[in-house]
């Protein structure tokens, strides 16, 4: 456990400052120098996760890689300007990869499975620019508490297994351990935008964004379980080893990718109706 828990460390330590520079500065960076930093982040992710997707399903690439991430590249820099238009761009890429591999549905609905978190991901950032930036960090925290949650307390205290057909290391006090860090990280964060960003969230928000966090960890968690259904199926333990102690980059975003669709539906929703911003 704890050479394992160090080499997560370590990674998460060195991909960690990467990710929240990307996040925090991109704005900024795109309007003053032209270089969209997290649009290109969110491009390499993608790219990544089509890579990883050709490699579980057929241990090599091929042209249907090329075009998932092709696809997801779109996606990750269309999404500013036309979100619609990315969710129509990420149906015609899963149709293309359907066609191009033979009626393969299984690998062709990685498409989706990959682009609608990108297009989630780059809804949110861009959705205002008083307050978004804070919540995709808000998420990201949230995600991250939740899988060192579940780590800590379910190695430590260990008990009965959540779902042993799916993940047989899961289990109940690993949920319960990610729910807690994930309220602990989100009261945190939400203390700090009220005291340091200009912005002032609108009564009750400060509430909804800490009970949210819970509600999220869950979601986040299914995610989780998604993924390792998937490995299962192709008799996998990671989706691969890019990240020393982590795995693959699925196995790093599982509950990410699950958690931000979550977050874009809501504040979609939100949006829609004026109860947000």
């Amino acid at each position: 456990m704890h050479s394992n828990l160090f080499l997560r460390t370590l990674s998460a330590l060195v991909l960690a400052p990467l990710v929240l520079g990307c996040i925090w500065f991109g704005k900024s960076a795109y309007e003053e120098y032209s270089i969209p930093l997290y649009t290109i982040l969110l491009a390499a992710l993608g790219s990544g996760l089509a890579w990883e997707w050709s490699m579980m399903f057929d241990k090599k690439l091929s042209a249907s890689t090329v075009i998932m991430a092709f696809f997801a590249c779109l996606v990750a820099f269309l999404t500013e300007g036309n979100p619609q238009f990315a969710l129509w761009l990420s149906l015609l890429g899963m149709t293309i990869v359907y066609w191009q591999t033979n009626g393969r549905l299984a690998y062709s609905l990685g498409t989706l499975y990959i682009c609608i978190p990108l297009l989630s991901l780059g809804y949110i950032y861009y959705i205002n620019d008083d307050i978004s930036r804070e919540i995709v960090l808000w998420l990201f925290f949230v995600v991250w508490a939740t899988d060192i949650g579940g780590y800590v307390v379910g190695k430590t205290v260990q008990g009965p297994k959540l779902a042993p057909k799916i993940s047989a290391k899961k289990t109940w006090s690993g949920l319960a351990g990610a729910i807690l860090f994930a309220f602990g990280a989100a009261y945190v964060f939400t203390l700090y935008v009220q005291v340091h960003s200009p912005y002032i969230l609108p009564d009750g928000w400060a509430e909804r964004l800490t009970v949210s966090a819970g509600v999220l960890a869950i979601v986040s968690q299914i995610g989780d379980f998604f993924e390792s259904y998937i490995k299962r199926r192709l008799n996998l333990k990671d989706s691969s080893n890019l990240i020393p102690g982590h795995g693959g980059l699925f196995d790093r975003v599982d509950g990410l990718l699950f958690a931000a669709v979550a977050a874009a539906f809501v504040l979609f929703l939100f949006d829609k109706t004026g109860a947000f911003f």
